[in-house]
């Protein structure tokens, strides 16, 4: 059986980022869990803003064409975006929007295709950031990300995290492990599915067509 790729996304820069913790500690849950894990930095691309005209003029930045083969590689995706006034900051979508772009013809969003994610939080307030989550989840879906119902908010991050970088709070743990698990077998099933259907194929091949009958030489 394969491991699964997931990829995590902080959506803050920020030294010392909340968010950035909590990615970091769901990659440890994922990699126990088994997966094959890659925390991408965005601040390493350093993305332009987005601009058409610039596009038009230069072609996609080389960092952008780098992040789009970085993610299109993986299985699934874990994204932890800060609240900027209840909605995802522009880091998370001015990254989202150059993805989204230089695609082959026919080929829209393809490096969002055939993927899985979860979307996380963390904030100092007692909400956790929650009210970014839906926002980054429709973004995601728009794009045709399969985005699992499953999220967490950590809320009091400014506490929720011990020198380690694990979670301290017993009850926001569970809720990360559970959404974090949940997105390991869904990526684990799609990272095996075409050996799996090679070996229903193969189980099968003697089988006639329905309605057959049979009879044992």
């Amino acid at each position: 059986i394969k491991a699964p790729r997931i990829a995590f996304l902080s959506g803050s820069t920020r030294s010392g980022s909340f968010n950035t913790s909590l990615v970091s500690a769901a990659e440890r849950i994922a990699s126990n869990l088994g997966a094959s894990t890659n925390i991408v930095d965005l601040e390493s691309y350093n993305l332009p803003l987005y601009n058409q005209d610039l596009e038009a003029s230069e072609g996609m930045p080389s960092a952008a064409v780098e992040l789009k083969s970085v993610l299109a590689d993986q299985d699934a995706w874990v994204v932890s975006t800060p609240e900027y006034n209840g909605f995802p900051p522009p880091l998370l979508v001015n990254t989202f929007t150059w993805l989204s772009r230089g695609d082959p013809d026919g080929k829209m969003y393809a490096t969002f295709a055939n993927k899985s994610a979860i979307v996380l939080s963390a904030s100092p307030g007692a909400m956790g950031g929650m009210r970014a989550i839906n926002p980054t989840r429709t973004l995601l879906t728009n794009l045709g990300v399969n985005v699992l119902a499953s999220s967490a908010a950590v809320g009091g991050a400014f506490k929720a995290f011990d020198e380690e970088g694990n979670l301290t709070d017993e009850r926001q743990k569970q809720m990360v492990e559970g959404a974090m698990t949940g997105l390991f077998h869904t990526a684990r099933d799609a990272a095996n599915r075409e050996a799996a259907c090679q070996l229903i194929k193969d189980h099968l091949a003697g089988v006639g067509e329905y309605g057959e009958i049979s009879v044992p030489k």
